[in-house]
């Protein structure tokens, strides 16, 4: 397999990983029997307020559960108790809890409640004005600024008992009247009757087939056109120009430092860094927008012992990278010392019309971010180092691309980084050079090989008798 068939695989994987994961969820009842059943592709919206610029969006996914490899997703809930199930979906950051509510009415079934909580945790929800916080008995921020956004007397997902309800085609659950929603697509759920598979599919309107249109027949005009001995003059159609989203340049590694109250470099991060983001043209199309994060933003950020973060602000501060770094264990009990890892990254940026040509929401700021990450993972007391492309999908419509990135966020010699743990696609290149060059040397001898015995046989020819 060549580089060029590799990296038309790699682009594949990357345009299908983008795409927000289909997750499954099962509740189980006392005899360990699935009673709930729930497959959904699922991410959260809300606005917040931000220091200085007002209201602004923020959304974040679920991360990738399944049946076979559960992820982060905490689920619970309970079966059906007299016509009413509930199944609820919980993971650590930002403390967020999404709960649903299924009710049985004679032989109809429905969602008939969704209630969601999250915590502004200021290291997700980048410069709220809302961030109280209090140091837990390990000496870690903790948030009690909990939101709770509720919305009952739903009837939604309706479907008869024992039978499944099915909507692949994208749609949204407005939980409020200022923004906080529920992104959905791709979902099936049984919350009552469910025996050991989903039952029969009630499907939803949107993904039933429309109708093609009907043949209509044009009667034929018995009126004479006289001719015309006129000559019209030959007219240029000027087709409108589609905007395009610029493409850049490929992105140049900087070097960011933080340095901590001793004077001593406590976090240092050599990356390249460029952002993908798609976006709504005015004519309800998809584009993507790609632009790099530039040579020289504003640099802050904080040190700790089990967290720190680095924070990168561009565009006159409009626009901002902030990567959380953790030690394995550190948001627990458990204080293991042996990894760190960037386990949350959040984005923010405004859809400008040069940035965005055409887009349907200009000025519009989004926040988005992934908080359930272990990118750029190294061992504490090493650096972590990796020179090949990492695409960090953020949502399903945001990734953070990273490139000729080494970095170390704790425990730092001498302000300078230390042995650097490579990652393992850099390997896979390093390995290819010797390999390559192996099969070329042995090619050669080959070759020589074979020309040695052709002239031999030829020598020998000569001296033969006539």
């Amino acid at each position: 397999m060549n580089f060029k068939t590799i990296s038309v695989l790699l682009a594949f994987i990357t345009a299908v990983c983008a795409q927000a994961p289909t997750n499954q969820y099962e509740l189980k009842d006392a005899s360990n029997k699935t009673c709930l059943r729930a497959d959904m592709a699922l991410s959260i919206q809300v606005n917040y307020t931000k220091t200085n610029d007002g209201s602004v969006t923020f959304e974040w996914e679920l991360p990738a559960h399944n049946l076979t490899n559960p992820g982060a997703v905490t689920v619970g809930g309970s079966c059906e108790v007299n016509g009413t199930a509930q199944l609820t979906l919980s993971i650590p950051p930002a403390s967020t809890s999404v709960s649903m509510t299924f009710t049985m009415e004679g032989q109809d079934t429905y969602l008939s409640g969704v209630e969601l909580s999250y915590t502004e945790d200021p290291a997700i929800f980048v410069n709220t004005t809302t961030p109280r916080h209090f140091e837990n008995h390990l000496g870690g921020d903790m948030f009690d600024n909990n939101v709770t956004v509720s919305k009952t007397e739903l009837e939604v997902f309706e479907a008869p008992s024992g039978q499944s309800y099915k909507c692949n085609n994208q749609g949204s659950l407005a939980l409020d009247d200022i923004g906080a929603m529920l992104k959905l697509a791709n979902v099936q759920v049984q919350a009552f009757g469910f025996n050991e598979t989903f039952g029969e599919v009630t499907e939803c309107a949107a993904d039933a087939t429309t109708p093609a249109p009907g043949n209509t027949t044009t009667p034929a005009s018995n009126a004479t056109t006289p001719a015309s001995n006129a000559t019209t003059p030959a007219v240029t159609t000027m087709m409108p120009t589609t905007p395009v989203p610029p493409t850049p340049e490929p992105p140049t590694q900087n070097n960011y430092t933080l340095t901590g109250g001793d004077g001593k470099v406590c976090l240092m991060a050599l990356m390249a860094l460029q952002i993908e983001a798609n976006y709504t043209k005015t004519d309800g199309k998809t584009a993507t927008a790609k632009w790099n994060v530039p040579a020289n933003p504003a640099v802050s950020g904080t040190c700790g012992n089990n967290t720190s973060t680095l924070e990168l602000k561009y565009d006159g501060n409009d626009s901002t990278v902030m990567i959380t770094f953790t030690k394995s264990g550190a948001s627990g009990l458990l204080q293991d010392d042996g990894k760190f890892m960037a386990s949350a990254i959040t984005l923010v940026y405004t859809e400008t019309s040069a940035r965005f040509p055409d887009t349907n929401n200009t000025g519009t700021v989004r926040t988005v971010a992934n908080t359930n990450l272990t990118a750029f993972e190294g061992s504490v007391g090493s650096s972590y180092k990796c020179m090949a492309e990492q695409d960090v999908s953020l949502t399903g419509d945001v990734m953070l691309i990273a490139t000729d990135v080494q970095v170390q966020p704790f425990g730092l010699s001498d302000n300078n980084f230390d042995t650097a743990e490579e990652c393992p696609a850099d390997n896979e290149i390093s390995n290819i050079v010797p390999i390559a060059v192996g099969c070329a040397l042995a090619g050669l001898v080959v070759i020589v090989l074979i020309a040695y015995l052709i002239g031999r046989r030829k020598s020998h020819k000569g001296y033969q008798q006539v």
